[in-house]
Order: structure tokens, then C-alpha cells, then sequence
């Protein structure tokens, strides 16, 4: 389809707004109240366009393109009634340096002065070189304003976690309102009064932390104007550079655009291009990346005790020591931990010199007994490949959702915007409480309530006939007393369940880590089959996927952790080489330790040699988020202090144990290696095949049978314990302890 727009005939496809088609083909239409992922709002009218053969003009905004349309965008009817629009918007806003004729000497000699409590210029303003009002008025040309300035009442609110409001600022687009009620579903804040007293707010003017505020950062993200500021770079000057990464605090894989100034970070915003989280972030990627990477506890430097403290020492003495010592222990004597949050590369080489180089039986972390694990372990177990990739977009299409074992605003915050969106389409959305240990009695209970035209629809192979045969012997009206539900409430769940629409199982690490054990996995498995639904592992950790492919790859015995004494017949490790999360230590616990972290914490304060590692920001590296997609994250500033990456700590460590197979000189030689152990990585663990799509490679599932759930249930005693960790813990540093403002927001 063809359009003419100035004169111009342009192509266009599918049903692009007027202003989508300028924007993309460089003609400049003037607005504030757009943004791209939020419904036409028409609120500014400040791309107001012409339309031939329609009376008066219509907003681009919100004008669809049609074929044959011929749209005028500059006559000089339209630029004077845009500058008009514009001085009334500008009477209500501090703009005497918006329309100064010496604005460009003092953009050019003037340092930032914005530590002031009233903005009545750009110098002032927190907003100043990345204000969209700012643009468009140096964009027109406008010089003078003709009204006298009105200043909207009110002060600065400084009374909330990460967030100032001033409303002086605020030109009343509305982009803050619709980003939290169309795209987060929190209806936070919202226009309050009318007339030329309205403002944006809350509910009977209460803080944004009392009206169920997340602090996910989308309202300060779209605010076009400073009247939203990130309190933490409010004051700071613009970033010299801006380097995208992706986010290592949870499982989700976000894209990231970190700012830069003189080689320290001054803050992160969610990238707008980001496959899995496309321009949303939570509050732990949004305000706390400069936090954890310049903590006051990071350890900077090798550390080696002596005389009974630790002091800091040069790599090649730590690396010595280290060497010299473990080679005085034998073939499964060095007990091994990783961490999930660290890269693929840091993984495989760990993986590789604790197998190769210290003989040590097996490397636990938090993949073991996490929800990927726990249905991998549930088709070994039933003879059947499970598949464990997905598309967080496909759950916004669902028709009914069953969320198990996870807080997603907390843990899972991009997977609880797909939720958003499928019950802004009519999804039916359950999330109940079930006491522990009666998960199986559940899902049991739900599928013995299937509507009886889906239950005949289930196949007689495959396990369909005994598990039919089951269902009619469940007592569910037993059942709802046991679970204290209703039986009307089981049956209306179960009905939703059968809804011709795909339903989605969402099952979090606590699920898998209770009680309910395998039986309990193979009644969801079955519930899902019977409904033709689908399981969705939800682990909160930024690498379990990685980290559960790299195991298996090694044949890794999964474990929750080292063997202690008294826990099983097996005697405890004589020295622990810890480079990830392991209870408390006690004194004297093993004869040797070594932690290989970012952060000072208890088990280091008792180790004898400390090495330092760098955090995800410093050092480039893939993850594998809970989509089973690989990313690579690249290194967005250099390692502070002698901080080094993992895999170039073992590799160095090996050589000095004189293991050959370890000269790797940079990430990209380790992912090689990867690719060739691993194959589930495939291409993925190349940069050249490392794209937005790139999947790990899983065996085909199929349509999956239905599991005997006795037959499985046998397998638990063999089964490790869940290691899940806190959502807000990254490395070893709880962000919710550390941070008083995330504090106050997981206190409520």
C-alpha cells in the first residue's frame, strides 16, 4: 500500500499509525504524548496533520494509515497552530531557558547546577540534554512564549524509594498513567483533579510505596519531561557512553543500557530493543546495578591468611599458594560449588578443572533441585524428553494461567507482564494457596474435574487409559475439604483449565523444592497433558539453564550441595573450592577453602585464600535465561581493582598445578570449546551464531504421555533438595539488606 505524504508517495504495510509512517521515513511530526508499546493517546496535539478530503486536522498519533491517503504535515496553517499548542504548554512549565538566545553559550560553559529544590530552567533541571520537550522546542524554533508563566503548586516529592516527583514539570501527556496501567497493571498513578488544577498522582494523594508501587522505573522511562527523576543520577551530569548488557539478577535475561562516566557506572534504563523484556525492567535492574557493581564490599584484591587474618596479596602469590595446597589432596577430597549467576564460560572451565584437575566427583549449584532440573528429572523418569524452551511472549495468548511455588512480581517481573497481557484478553488467571504436601491432591483433584468432553478427548495411548482410570477413583468432594476449597472453586478452576485456548502451568523453584516431590510434578505434567496445556519452568537464577546443560554435559551428579558429616553415610570433603553459594562455614570445617566470589561475605571472612571475581558488568559471557534463549553480555566497563573473571582464574590456577588443556586467552576461546562439549549450545555458544533467537538445541518432546505418578514417585529418595536462592540475592550480596530503598519495598 502506497501513501503520499508532502508530496512524496510512500510504501507502507499492515496498519502503521500516521505518525509511525513519517517516523520511519524521516519527517519530523512534533509529539510528547506518543511512545511506542502505549495505545494512541491524541493528549498533546502537537502532531496534528492534514488530511485531503477531511475536515479540520487529526492527530497523527491516532490516525491509521489508509491506502491512497494525502497528508500534508508542514503548511503554515499547521506550524502556527503547533506553536500555539506549544506556548500554552510552555506557559504552565519553567521555560526560560527553552527560549533563550543564549542558550548555547551556557550549554557549552556552564557545569551542571542541578542540586536546587525549585527547577525554573534547563540548568536546573534533572531532565537537561535528554528532555523530549527540549527537542521539540529547539526542533520549532520557538522564541518567545506570550503568556505569563504559571507555576503548578506543589513541591518536590522526595517521600518515596528511588523515585522524585515534581509536578512543576509535568506537562500532562499522560505516558506515566497509561505505562502503569497498560503495560505494567499496577494503575499506580493516575490524572487527579481537573481542569487546570489537575496533576498526576495517586489515590487520596497517598506515597507511590503505599499504593502498590513495584518501582519498576516504566513511569521515569516514558516521562518525557524531569518531573519523574531517578533520585540516584538526579544530580549526576549525561553519560559519556552507554553500553548495553544483559541483566544477571534474575533468571529473565533483560537487555540493559548501562550509562557511563569516566570509567564508573552513573546508572541502568531497560533496553527499548530488548527481545525478552522490550524497554520494561524491575527495580533491582532499573536502580541497582551501580550499587552492586561499586559496592562497598567487593573484594578488588587477592586475599591469603596469615597468622590467623587475612591480607592482601599479588595474584601470582594467591595462585601459588592455592596451587601448592591443593595438590596435597587426592581424587575426590576437594569438594566443589558454583554459582548459577555466573557465565556460561566461567561454568564450563569450573566444570573442567574440577573434573580434569581436582578429581572431585561432582560441581554443585542452584541448578540442582530447580524447576528446569525437576522436569528433566520427571521425563528420565517416565522414559520421555521434556522440553524445557518457551516464549514468555506465547504466555500473553493464554487462555487460562496456573501459577505454582512463585511470587512473579517479585521474582519474575517480565513473565508477569505476559500475564498482564493475557488477562487483559480475557485469560482466567488462578493462584492459590495449597497447603504443603497437598500439592498431588491438587492437581489431582483439578483433572478429576475436567468438563468430561475434554477428558474423552484424551487418548487411550500413552498412559490415557490408566490415568482416566485414576481420575474416576479420586474423591474430590475429600479432596476440597483437605485443601479447605470449596468444590464449586475446584470446579470453576478446572473449567477455565479446559478453555480452548492454550493454558499455561508457570512453575516456580518452590514448588519443585517442596514436598510435592516428583509425584507432584507428574500429576501437573498430567493435568497439562489433559488439557493440552503446557509447563513452564520459572527459576530465578540468571544462568540455570547454562548451568544444567553444562552439568549434565560433565555427567554431573546433581547435589544441593557437598556432602557433610552426619547427613549420610559418605565422609565430608577435606577442602571446599567455593565459587558459589554453600551454607554457613564453621570453623575448622575443612582443612583448606577457597572462595572465588565478588563480595565479601561470611564463608570468605573464614577462608584461606580469597580471589577476587568480577561481576557480569566487567567481564563478557553468555546466559541462559528461563526461555532456554542464549545471550551474550558484554562487558560494559573494565574490572575494578585486580578483580578477573572466573574462567581466567582457573585457567590460571590449572597451569600452576601444571594441567594441560586450559590455555584459553580470551571468553570467545572457552565458548568454542563449549560448543564442541556441549552440543546443546550448538552455534549459541559462538558470537558469530549468537543472535536474539538463539535457542538452546533440545531433543523434539512431542506431544508427551501421561506418567504413572507411582511408578515415579520412588525416584524422590534419589533426588536432590531444593537450593533455590532469595530473588533479591545476587552473588553472595542480598540487594534488599544492602539497599535501604529496595528495603522499604520488600518490607511492606
Amino acid at each position: 500500500m502506497t501513501i503520499t505524504i508532502d508530496g512524496r508517495s510512500i510504501a507502507f504495510e499492515g496498519r502503521p499509525t500516521l505518525l509511525e509512517v513519517v517516523a520511519a521515513n524521516g519527517i519530523f511530526v512534533p509529539s510528547l504524548c506518543d511512545h511506542p508499546g502505549l495505545e494512541p493517546y491524541a493528549a498533546c496535539r502537537l502532531c496534528l496533520v492534514e488530511v485531503q478530503g477531511r475536515k479540520g486536522f487529526v492527530p497523527a498519533c491516532s490516525t491509521a494509515a489508509e491506502e491512497g491517503m494525502v497528508i500534508r504535515t508542514s503548511t503554515p496553517e499547521l506550524v502556527a497552530l503547533r506553536r500555539g499548542i506549544l506556548e500554552l504548554i510552555l506557559a504552565e512549565h519553567p521555560h526560560a531557558c527553552l527560549i533563550c538566545s543564549e542558550k548555547t553559550s551556557c550549554d557549552d560553559f556552564k557545569s551542571t547546577i542541578r542540586k536546587t529544590g525549585e527547577v525554573t530552567g534547563c540548568v536546573l533541571c534533572p531532565a537537561n540534554g535528554r528532555c523530549q520537550l527540549q527537542k521539540v522546542v529547539g526542533a520549532m524554533g520557538l522564541e518567545v512564549v506570550p503568556f505569563p508563566s504559571h507555576r503548578r503548586p506543589g513541591e518536590v516529592r522526595r517521600d518515596d524509594p528511588f523515585i522524585d516527583r515534581d509536578n512543576s514539570l509535568c506537562i500532562l501527556c499522560g505516558r506515566c498513567v497509561r505505562v502503569c496501567r497498560e503495560v505494567r497493571g499496577a494503575s499506580v498513578l493516575t490524572f487527579v483533579s481537573r481542569g487546570s488544577g489537575t496533576v498526576i498522582g495517586t489515590a487520596i494523594d497517598r506515597r507511590l510505596i503505599d499504593s502498590g508501587c513495584q518501582f519498576c522505573g516504566a513511569c521515569v522511562d516514558v516521562c518525557p519531561t524531569g518531573s519523574l527523576a531517578d533520585r540516584a543520577v538526579r544530580y549526576e551530569r549525561l553519560p559519556e557512553t552507554e553500553k548495553k548488557s544483559v541483566c544477571p539478577f534474575c533468571g529473565q535475561g533483560c537487555s540493559l543500557t548501562v550509562g557511563l562516566r569516566e570509567g564508573r557506572i552513573l546508572g541502568s534504563a531497560p533496553d527499548p530493543e530488548g527481545r525478552v523484556n522490550r524497554g520494561q525492567a524491575c527495580v533491582r535492574g532499573r536502580f541497582l546495578v551501580k550499587q552492586a557493581v561499586h559496592h562497598p564490599r567487593r573484594l578488588l584484591r587477592p586475599l591469603v591468611r596469615e597468622n590467623g587474618s587475612l591480607r592482601n596479596a599479588t595474584w601470582e602469590e594467591a595462585l601459588a599458594l592455592a596451587a601448592e595446597r591443593l595438590a596435597k589432596f587426592g581424587p575426590g577430597e576437594v569438594a566443589v560449588a558454583a554459582s548459577s549467576q555466573n557465565s556460561c564460560e566461567d561454568l564450563y572451565v569450573l566444570h573442567k578443572f574440577a573434573a580434569e584437575v581436582l578429581k572431585a566427583p561432582v560441581v554443585v549449584g542452584t541448578w540442582s533441585g530447580s524447576a528446569a532440573e525437576g522436569l528433566r528429572a520427571l521425563g528420565r523418569a517416565a522414559g520421555q524428553a521434556v522440553s524445557l524452551n518457551f516464549r514468555m511472549s506465547d504466555i500473553g495468548f493464554a487462555g487460562a494461567i496456573l501459577i505454582l511455588g512463585e511470587d512473579l512480581p517479585r521474582a519474575q517481573p517480565m513473565v508477569g507482564l505476559q500475564v498482564n497481557k493475557a488477562v487483559a484478553r480475557g485469560a482466567a488467571l488462578t493462584e492459590l494457596r495449597i497447603p504443603s504436601g497437598k500439592e498431588e491432591l491438587f492437581l489431582t483433584a483439578l483433572a478429576a474435574l475436567v468438563p468430561k468432553a475434554s477428558r474423552a478427548a484424551a487418548p487411550d495411548a500413552d498412559g490415557g487409559k490408566t490415568f482416566k482410570a485414576h481420575l474416576d477413583k479420586a474423591d474430590t468432594a475429600a479432596a476440597a475439604r483437605a485443601l479447605s476449597i470449596s468444590k464449586k472453586e475446584l470446579l470453576e478452576v478446572s473449567s477455565r483449565l479446559a478453555d480452548p485456548k492454550p493454558s499455561f502451568f508457570l512453575l516456580g523453584p518452590d514448588f519443585v523444592s517442596g514436598v510435592a516431590g516428583l509425584g507432584g510434578l507428574a500429576a501437573l505434567w498430567n493435568l497439562a497433558r489433559l488439557v493440552g496445556g503446557r509447563v513452564i519452568p520459572l527459576d530465578r537464577e540468571a544462568n540455570v539453564r547454562g548451568g544444567l546443560v553444562i552439568a549434565e554435559a560433565f555427567s554431573a551428579r546433581l547435589s544441593a550441595g557437598p556432602v557433610r558429616t552426619g547427613t549420610s553415610g559418605q565422609p565430608k570433603p577435606r577442602a571446599l573450592y567455593l565459587a558459589g553459594p554453600y551454607p554457613k562455614l564453621e570453623p575448622g570445617e575443612a582443612e583448606f577453602v577457597i572462595v572465588q566470589g565478588s563480595y565479601d561475605d561470611e564463608n570468605s571472612a573464614l577462608a584461606d585464600i580469597v580471589l577476587p571475581e568480577t561481576t557480569s558488568f566487567e567481564a563478557e559471557g553468555v546466559l541462559v535465561n528461563i526461555e532456554g534463549r542464549a545471550q551474550l553480555s558484554a562487558q560494559v566497563l573494565e574490572p575494578l581493582g585486580e578483580a578477573k573473571p572466573g574462567w581466567w582464574i582457573l585457567k590460571s590456577l590449572a597451569a600452576k598445578l601444571g594441567a594441560t588443556g586450559f590455555g584459553f586467552d580470551s571468553a570467545e576461546d572457552v565458548r568454542r570449546e563449549l560448543a564442541a562439549a556441549a552440543p546443546a549450545f550448538g552455534k549459541a555458544a559462538s558470537p558469530a551464531g549468537l543472535g536474539d533467537d538463539e535457542f538452546l538445541a533440545e531433543e523434539p518432546a512431542g506431544a508427551g504421555a501421561f506418567i504413572d505418578i507411582e511408578s515415579v514417585r520412588s525416584r524422590d529418595a534419589r533426588r536432590p533438595p531444593g537450593a533455590s536462592r532469595d530473588a533479591d540475592d545476587y552473588k553472595g550480596l542480598h540487594l534488599a539488606r544492602e539497599n535501604k530503598s529496595l528495603k522499604l519495598v520488600r518490607g511492606r
